[in-house]
């Protein structure tokens, strides 16, 4: 004999439903909560801000580095560093404070859902956070550091005009360049050494080979400069500011993260009965074609190694979405069946 699920599940709404005046109550307070909520993480947040930003700058700096450029960014507006401090504290403070905040959510809309829809939300809610922070994640350590090399390396395409180029030598006041003076073998006053020394003393100067980098020992303090024989020789020195450099690592952030919620879009379909997941595996070519021009449009680079590292990920959930849609598709015919029997 069919079970009357549907009349059951109307009559629990029918039970728990509010007044007009109650619910904006209720609302009032969840807002509320909310607000509190994201106001501990955001402060958290503010405090340990430098490591935060250490972390989100680490890529960029080695990136920088291994091109003997200057890795320090610029200001350009005297509010601009407080600002994004205060923005990545209120970004991180958002992510840090979601789950507090869905909770919110889901305690005030979970009234007018019927009890599949709600455990429905309870299972996909948490697993959407865990996703969009495993893809943000996998952004900053795995992908990020290969598409900066990229494009620091575009300065590259544009070196300062030499002697081979025939206009700059017939523009040119003076006929021949001034060679810089060069010290006979055997008088340099500089070490040149594969490696620091183990115990510098203080005022101790030498060059190390092996990072091409210039130190001096000033008591228990080291300063390095980098001798930049690329930066000597471009036109264009990238040199980038707080706002646009955190901006761009942040908005790449939220990309991969909507990216990983793949499984998610794709279990959903199954579930609720839009797409069969026969016809989502048919389907699977387009659907790989559609993730690579994706990853191509995420990932402002003409490498396909840094495009690949989002479009391999984002499959590898497609597949892990099918499979685990295949399951819940198998598991509801089963228990339609088993209503109906």
């Amino acid at each position: 004999m069919a079970k009357d699920t549907g009349h059951s599940d109307i009559e629990q709404m029918d039970a728990s439903r509010m007044s007009f005046g109650d619910h904006l109550e209720e609302l009032r307070r969840r807002v509320i909560f909310g607000i509190i909520g994201l106001a501990i993480t955001t402060t958290l947040c503010f405090y340990f801000g430098d490591t935060i930003n250490a972390y989100l700058s680490a890529p960029y700096k080695v990136a920088m580095e291994r091109m003997n450029f200057n890795p320090q960014m610029v200001q350009l507006s005297p509010a601009e560093s407080f600002m994004e401090y205060f923005k990545i504290s209120m970004k991180f403070g958002i992510v840090l404070g979601a789950p507090w905040i869905l909770y919110q959510i889901w305690a005030f809309v979970a009234t007018g859902l019927y009890p599949h829809e709600r455990k429905m939300v309870q299972l996909f809610a948490p697993a959407s956070i865990g996703l969009f922070m495993l893809g943000a994640s996998f952004m900053v350590v795995f992908a990020l550091s290969p598409l900066l090399n990229f494009l620091i390396g575009v300065s590259t395409w544009f070196p300062l005009p030499t002697d081979d180029n025939p206009l700059y030598r017939f523009l040119r006041d003076k006929p021949a360049i001034v060679e810089p003076a060069t010290h006979p073998a055997g008088e340099s006053r500089i070490p040149i050494l594969i490696e620091d020394p183990p115990s510098p003393r203080d005022g101790d100067i030498w060059f190390n080979a092996t990072s091409e980098r210039l130190f001096l020992q000033v008591g228990e303090t080291r300063y390095t400069q980098p001798l930049a024989k690329a930066a000597d020789k471009q036109f264009v020195q990238p040199f980038f500011s707080v706002s646009e450099y955190l901006g761009f690592v942040t908005n790449l952030a939220l990309a991969f993260g909507l990216g990983f919620q793949i499984p998610l879009v794709v279990i959903f379909l199954i579930r609720v009965g839009l797409i069969p997941s026969r016809q989502m595996a048919a389907a699977r070519k387009y659907v790989i074609l559609g993730i690579s021009i994706a990853a191509a449009i995420l990932t402002p680079s003409p490498d396909v190694g840094t495009m690949m590292m989002l479009a391999v990920p984002m499959w590898l959930l497609f597949e892990v979405g099918l499979l685990v849609g295949r399951r819940v598709e198998a598991t509801k015919a089963a228990a339609e069946s088993s209503n109906q029997g």
